[in-house]
Order: structure tokens, then C-alpha cells, then sequence
């Protein structure tokens, strides 16, 4: 009899069928592959490895698809992946050693997303392994489930040490959008008929992707209010309130949905990472400081040890490390500035092989604000990325070498064009140098682009009466008064600005 089955579906996969083949074909005994209306040459991919492969009508349901797949294992085991998913080769003897238990278990696997765009690494667990039930069968259009069914059937589901690498959400913001927009319809189509808080839940994170935060806020509210939700899936709804309200500056909201998530579960490093600031934002700098610690070991534990959670979103050690330093040198914190000095050294020393010495010591000068040289420049370029950008940009902003630091910034907003903080650096760098009018150029065009940072509408404010274009400050502070009416400490700024000018200037107000 077969041991173990591999079950997939696919369609138009060609470039990245042959990965995931390639990650288990010494593991499994039977490849079945049900194709979806496939037009590339996919099926001839499959072919190659004697896969089974069978023909399935699309219906915009993928449990259908996928059940018809498990109708065709005949492995006492079946393992299920999609095309765009690779087992990781350190779980090849994990695989092994569990499925020569007799015993009918299904086996959570830690299933590891990369997304490029927002530069984090979200982790799930789900039942991929699991022994060949006739009555096994997932539920759901989109994001479909096994786990209820083999509970009904007084199946075990247990924790497995098994990982695999899903590639799929490491695409383009268009392709990205693009799936999403595929399963919106699916998803809204399956709630229509199963108000599931689960399906909500991937409803919120759909509305997200697609930057709609008015309904992703409604769907993620509407999972986190269920009880029949998995604890971990309600904290992540908690957190994503938190973070709309946070980009939206709306402090009181972000701080009580972070203290939701954070009190539903307390292990989510990432929730501490923004918990961290959010307080920045109340200007609560030694909590912040604090809460960045916490989020930077619990996250260590978390890369050490495992993952026991359904759900969370790690960081990455060095953006943590880089923000924690930030921290440390606003709050002159000697103990946690050493702290994260030692962990960026050993961060370096795991990536890198070591911190060579040039970068060593162009770090050194950055630290003491020394001057730079043109070797200095090409490492700092070197070092630099989304990671630590924001670290670098404050740094550079207590360098007294403007000059040095002009020709950094200026390389930085050609490899970082879309950079806020940047851009912002820029142009205090512009007006330093005498040339205001560029600098205004600069921020008049950041807030063409509807930017939600009202720091640089101020700056903008000042560079006016720089130069006397009075006139032109009226129109920005309604902008500021329209943008930012939920705002308190910005409106508090925007009411002191009008009493100066009426005092100082001839702007009507």
C-alpha cells in the first residue's frame, strides 16, 4: 500500500511547480495533482515527477477542488502543499520519523510567509499532515479548513516540529492586489451563507491588502467580538485595529486595541513592537523603550524555540535592534544602548559571518557623530535598508557634517524614493543650505500625494515664512484643520500657529 500521498491543486504554476516537487520527492510515494484549467505547461512539470494528475471543473470553491484531490490519495498519509510552497529541507527526518506512527493523527505544521512589502515574516499553523480519513474534508472557498472535519471525527490534532516555506506573498504590490481582489469575492460569497468570525478574520486582512481600512476595521471588529475564535486570531484582530488607528493618528483607539491584543495574548512580538509605538506617539518615550524590549526578547525566544501559537507575525531581529538603539539613545540609556549594541554585533556576527572592521568602525564614528569620508559613505549606503533606514536618518539628523551628510541622503532618496522620513531629511537638509525653495518644492509635492504625516505641514509653514509667502500659509493650515480634526496634539499646534501668526504676521485667519 502507498505510505504517504502528496495532494495538490494548481493552475498555470509553471514557475514554481518544480520547487515544490523537487522539496519532497524522496519523501512522498504518490504525487496527486488536480489541475484546475491549467494553460501553460504545468501538466508537463507534472509529468516529469509520474505525478497522478486529474482534471478538476473550476467552481470558485477550493475545499471542492481540494477534497476531490484527497478523493484520489490512496497513502495511508496524506500531505498536503500548494505550488508556490516548499518543505523545508530540515523537516525532511521530522516527515519520516511521524508518519511511520500508526496512530490517526493530524499534525499542525508551521507554515513561514515572506512578504516583501511590508518586510515581515507571518508565521501560521496549520493541519498539512494528517492520516488518510475517508470522511476527511475541508470547508471554506478561500482559506479553506480540515480541522473541524477531522475533529468530528475524533481525530487528534497535535503540534509537529514540520515547516514549510511559502513563497506565494512575496509578490509584487499588483500581483498582490490582484489575488486578493480573487478572494475577496470568494470570501464575501462564503460569508454571505456562514457568518464564520474566521472567514471575517480573513475578510479584514483582504480589505487591508486592498487598503480599504474602513471595512477591513468593520470585518477584523466583527471576528474579534466572536468567542468561537481562536484567542491568537483575535489578538492579531486587536492589532490590526491598532495599527489603522495608529496610521491614522488616532492615539486613544490604537493604545486600547494594542491593550486588547496584548491582554487576549502576550506572546505576539509584533503587537509589542507597535505597542512600543504607539506610546512613541504619546511621547511615553521610557514605555516605549520598555515595550521594545520585551517585543525584541519575546521574538529572540520565539526564532529559538519555536512557535506553539495558530498565528504571529515576527520581526526582524535587526529592525528591532535598530529601533531599540534609537530608543536607548533618545532616553540616555547607557544599560540598554550597550544591550542592543552586543545584540547588533552578534546579529551581524550570525549574517555576516562577522562585523568587519570598516563597518565596525564607520559604526564607531556614526555613534560619536564624527565626519565621514568617501569610504564611510559607501558602507553606510551599504548598510543601510528598511530595516534600520529610520535609525540612520535620525542619526544623520545629530550629524554636525551637513556636507557629508547631504551626498548620503541624497544616494538614500534615489534608492529610497517613496521614504517619508527621507524625503523629510531632505529638505531640512535644503533649508540649511539655503536653497528653501527647493525644500518647499519637495513638501508641496509629498502632500500632493495625500501624505498622513502633519510634521510636514508644519515644516512647510515655516518654510513660507521663510520667505514671505504668507499668502500660501492659509490654504495649508485648512488642509491641517480638515486631514487632522481627530487629533488633538495636532490641533492643540495648529490653534497656538494661528494666535502667532495673527500676532506676528499679516495671514488672515
Amino acid at each position: 500500500m502507498i505510505h504517504l500521498s502528496l495532494a495538490m491543486i494548481v493552475r498555470n504554476e509553471e514557475n514554481h511547480l518544480r520547487g515544490c516537487l523537487d522539496s519532497i520527492r524522496e519523501v512522498v510515494d504518490e504525487i496527486v495533482i488536480v489541475d484546475t484549467g491549467s494553460t501553460d505547461s504545468t501538466i508537463e512539470i507534472a509529468q516529469e515527477y509520474n505525478a497522478a494528475i486529474y482534471s478538476f471543473e473550476w467552481i470558485n470553491d477550493f475545499s471542492a477542488a481540494r477534497n476531490y484531490a484527497l478523493s484520489k490519495c490512496t497513502g495511508e498519509w496524506i500531505l498536503t502543499l500548494d505550488a508556490d510552497e516548499r518543505l523545508d529541507e530540515r523537516s525532511v527526518s521530522e516527515l519520516i520519523r511521524i508518519t511511520s506512527n500508526k496512530q490517526k493523527i493530524g499534525y499542525y505544521c508551521t507554515v513561514k510567509n515572506y512578504d516583501s512589502d511590508t518586510k515581515r515574516e507571518h508565521s501560521i499553523r496549520s493541519i498539512r499532515l494528517f492520516a488518510n480519513f475517508e470522511k476527511a474534508s475541508y470547508s471554506g472557498k478561500v482559506f479553506e479548513q480540515i480541522d473541524s472535519s477531522l475533529l468530528e471525527q475524533g481525530v487528534a490534532l497535535i503540534n509537529s516540529k514540520i515547516q514549510i516555506n511559502h513563497i506565494g506573498y512575496d509578490f509584487t504590490k499588483e500581483e498582490k492586489e490582484a489575488k486578493a481582489k480573487r478572494n475577496l469575492f470568494l470570501l464575501l460569497d462564503d460569508f454571505g451563507t456562514n457568518k464564520s468570525p474566521y472567514v471575517a478574520f480573513q475578510l479584514g486582512v483582504t480589505y487591508n491588502t486592498l487598503h480599504d481600512e474602513e471595512n477591513a476595521a468593520k470585518y477584523f471588529k466583527l471576528a474579534s467580538e466572536s468567542g468561537k475564535l481562536d484567542r491568537q486570531y483575535r489578538a492579531q484582530c486587536f492589532t490590526f485595529l491598532a495599527f489603522i488607528a495608529h496610521q491614522n493618528h488616532k492615539i486613544q483607539d490604537a493604545e486600547k486595541n494594542i491593550h486588547y491584543s496584548l491582554k487576549v495574548d502576550d506572546r505576539q512580538p509584533f503587537a509589542h513592537l507597535l505597542a512600543s509605538k504607539i506610546s512613541v506617539r504619546k511621547n511615553e518615550l521610557m514605555i516605549a523603550e520598555e515595550r521594545c524590549k520585551r517585543a525584541y526578547i519575546l521574538n529572540q525566544d520565539l526564532l529559538n524555540r519555536g512557535q506553539e501559537s495558530s498565528i504571529v507575525t515576527m520581526i526582524d531581529p535587526e529592525e528591532v535592534i535598530y529601533y531599540g538603539l534609537t530608543l536607548a539613545i533618545q532616553n540616555k540609556n547607557n544599560p540598554n544602548y550597550q544591550f542592543y549594541q552586543k545584540e547588533l554585533h552578534a546579529f551581524y556576527h550570525k549574517v555576516d559571518g562577522d562585523i568587519n572592521s570598516r563597518k565596525s568602525f564607520f559604526l564607531k564614528k556614526l555613534f560619536t557623530n564624527a565626519s565621514f569620508d568617501k569610504e564611510d559613505v559607501e558602507i553606510a549606503l551599504g548598510l543601510i535598508n528598511y530595516n534600520n533606514l529610520s535609525f540612520f536618518v535620525y542619526m544623520f539628523g545629530n550629524n554636525p557634517y551637513k556636507q557629508q551628510v547631504l551626498i548620503i541622503i541624497e544616494n538614500l532618496l534615489k534608492k529610497y524614493p517613496d521614504s517619508i522620513e527621507v524625503q523629510k531629511m531632505f529638505a531640512k537638509l535644503l533649508d540649511e543650505f539655503g536653497r528653501v525653495e527647493e525644500a518647499i518644492q519637495l513638501l508641496e509635492k509629498i502632500i500632493a500625494m495625500h501624505q498622513s504625516d502633519p510634521s510636514i505641514y508644519f515644516y512647510l509653514i515655516t518654510y513660507y515664512l521663510k520667505i514671505g509667502k504668507e499668502d500660501k500659509i492659509k490654504p495649508i493650515i485648512l488642509q491641517l484643520e480638515k486631514k487632522f480634526a481627530h487629533v488633538q496634539d495636532v490641533m492643540t499646534r495648529v490653534r497656538t500657529l494661528k494666535r502667532k501668526l495673527l500676532m506676528f504676521t499679516t495671514v488672515p485667519m
